[in-house]
Formats: structure tokens, sequence, C-alpha cells
């Protein structure tokens, strides 16, 4: 198996990114090439090389008695070799489409850096360097207000995956990404607040929180914001929704401020 990009034959398998993916090639198999970390779907060998050896063999004897089954099987080989053609060029548009989001993400399109370390962040086979690049991609994204980096770094911060723990760096994104409309990271604020992680706990702030991400259709807040109106007295539970309406008014034409670059270099 050859890498399409650079041509090198050191590759090896890799892991399908989802079952659509994998119904839509079959035959087929994701390669991954070791010199240039390019990623391709090519043809998948089934058998070992002893066994169609034997197959050939058979054929061939098979093509010498019966005279008429030869040619039956010389169809049935050149429709393999099709096969094999066909599934090859698939490698092709894999490759271009991972090419495309590369070189969106390089002229500084935001969503593409996000799709782009999203698709590192998964790719278990890159290691530490491909959670750095990915960490990189997301901070790029994030400082140009992609909302949906702002919670991945924040996620990332607070589990100390890829990067040092750092709960006033999971703070600073996930409230930047919430008083910009995200309502997951909403919820996810509101999350620290209820059980305390890297903050003061705070039932009434993390009302507030899971109060503004029901609103804004985040499913999952609205048994957070139940679960925490449970635990407060009744002056307490006035005082969150109104500063639910409050702070949702304020923010909403207050820019926030995102986290200092130089803090974002920790790893």
């Amino acid at each position: 198996m050859k890498c399409p990009k650079c041509g090198s034959a050191a590759c090896r398998e890799s892991r399908w990114r989802s079952q659509r993916e994998k119904s839509e090639h079959p035959g087929s198999h994701p390669y991954r090439c070791l010199d240039c970390s390019c990623r391709f779907i090519g043809a998948a060998s089934h058998l070992p090389a002893g066994r169609g050896k034997l197959i050939g063999v058979a054929a061939g004897l098979l093509a010498v008695v019966l005279g008429g089954v030869a040619l039956g099987v010389s169809h049935v080989l050149d429709g393999r070799d099709d096969e094999r053609r066909t599934n090859a060029t698939t490698a092709a548009p894999v490759s271009n489409e991972s090419d495309t989001l590369l070189q969106s993400a390089q002229t500084g399109d935001p969503e593409a850096q996000y799709r782009l370390a999203r698709s590192m962040l998964y790719d278990s086979s890159r290691g530490r360097t491909g959670a750095a690049e990915a960490v990189d991609w997301l901070r790029r994204a994030a400082e140009s207000g992609h909302t949906g980096a702002m919670v991945q770094l924040g996620k990332l911060y607070r589990t100390g995956l890829g990067v040092l723990q750092n709960f006033d760096l999971t703070l600073a994104w996930l409230r930047k990404a919430a008083d910009g409309g995200d309502a997951e990271g909403m919820l996810e604020l509101g999350r620290m607040y209820r059980s305390g992680t890297g903050v003061k706990q705070d039932l009434v702030e993390a009302y507030v929180w899971f109060n503004r991400a029901a609103a804004a259709l985040h499913t999952e807040a609205l048994g957070e914001r139940e679960n925490v109106a449970l635990k407060l007295r009744p002056e307490e539970l006035r005082e969150a929704q109104a500063r639910s309406a409050h702070d949702h008014a304020r923010t909403a034409h207050t820019p926030s401020q995102a986290p200092q670059p130089e803090s974002m270099a920790q790893r």
C-alpha cells in the first residue's frame, strides 16, 4: 500500500472515523502514512498471500482442464482488478478533503481550525504531538471568536487531557463561550459552580447558567436546573431567576475578554 500524497510505502492501517464512513467504502480500509501522516482509504486485502497463490494455481488448473471456464475466471479476476482500482481512487477525495480543511485552517478560517482540531483529538494514532497541535488549532479558533472551540478548550483544561490541568483557563474559556451565547458553554459553566470544581460552589450562580442554557434550547440544562432548584431556598430561587434575566440582558451587549495568549501557552 502506497501513500497517494507522498508515494511512501511506509503505511499502516488506521481506524474508521464513523460507521457511515465504513459503510460508504465497502471492500476498503483506512490507512495512515508514517512519513507524511496523510490518512487515506485504499483497497482492503482479505486473503493471506499464500492462500491467494493457491487460488491462482487452482484457477490455472481449471482453465487447462475445463477450457471454457478459464474465460469466466478471467472475467472474475478482471472484476476484482476493477474493484481494487475503484477503491484505490477513493483515497484521493479523502486526502483532498483533508488537505482542503488544512488549507482553510491555515488561512485563518475558525470553523476549519475547529474541525481540524477535533479530527486530531479523535485520532489516537497521532499521540501527544497530535494533541498539542489540536490544542493550538483550538486556541486559534477560540481567539477568533469560535465559541465551540472555547468550550472544547475549557473541557480539555478541566480534564487535563493533552494539556496541563488548569481550572483558571477552564473557567475563563467557558465563561467567554457562555457570554458569547453558546448554550453548551452556559451548561458547562453552571456545572462548575454546581460542583465547586475550580471555583467556590455557588448554587445560585449554577442555577443562573442552567436557566440561561435551557432558554437557549439545551435540553440537558432542564434536569440540571431543576436539581439545583430543589436545593435553593425560595428567596434564593427568586434571586437566581431575577439574575438570569438581568445577566442575560447585560452580557448580550457586553463583549467578554479572552484569556491572555501567554496563559494559553501552558501545555
